[in-house]
């Protein structure tokens, strides 16, 4: 329990020092950014392959060449948080050993909400790319540099914090199912039945697993 805290406390402390040096930074080093850019077709997430590109190239293409650099640092930053959180949940997760945090019922419905979200925003996506070429006017709130950032910054924050969470979970169950021991076992099926319930998901996971060691 301790260490299932202090793991969660170290992903919140990073997140929000993540949030309040990247805030910082925006605000010290942007310039007009609630100025809409000019030539710029609009894009549903900073999270599709492409927006990054568009954004970047709409700023330069606007004269910003200087708040074009500082969208591509941060974008690049709230992907490291997301990937250096998650890799550390991973490991924190394996070496431990220690009981969920997330819970995998949770976890499947959390990864479901990202696909369903991934999903609708590639079909919107393709939608406004449609109504741009039909003659939808440019410009408006979506188009604002400081719009881009006030919803870049956040979701960065909370999908960071979400894998770091997930890939804990992942790596403790894991590194249990893999060292097969008996009494760990035992200890996971009694904390999993009593914290998400004897019908759930992860419960039911728990007694696969003890079942298998006990045959393997």
């Amino acid at each position: 329990m301790v260490q299932g805290f202090s793991f969660r406390a170290g992903a919140a402390l990073i997140v929000g020092a993540y949030v309040v040096i990247v805030g910082l930074l925006v605000l010290a080093s942007g310039h007009d950014l609630w100025r809409p850019v000019g030539h710029y077709v609009p894009q549903v997430s900073w999270l599709m392959p492409e927006t990054t590109t568009v954004r970047i190239a709409a700023l330069r293409l606007a004269g910003e060449p200087g708040t074009a650099a500082l969208y591509a640092l941060v974008a690049a930053m709230s992907w490291g948080l997301i990937s250096a959180l998650a890799a550390g949940g991973f490991a924190w997760g394996t070496l431990n050993k220690g009981a969920t945090l997330l819970g995998v019922d949770k976890a499947i419905n959390y990864v479901t909400a990202l696909v369903i979200f991934y999903a609708i925003a590639k079909s919107t996506e393709v939608g406004l790319h449609a109504l741009q070429a039909s003659g939808l006017p440019q410009g408006g709130i979506s188009a604002m540099p400081g719009m881009w950032f006030a919803t870049l910054i956040p979701s960065a924050a909370i999908l960071a914090r979400l894998a770091a969470l997930l890939a804990h979970d992942a790596g403790s169950l894991i590194a249990v199912a893999i060292e097969a021991d008996p009494d760990r076992l035992a200890a996971l099926v009694s904390a999993s039945e009593e914290r998400r319930g004897p019908d759930s998901l992860e419960a039911k996971l728990a007694r696969r697993m003890a079942r298998r060691s006990k045959t393997a």
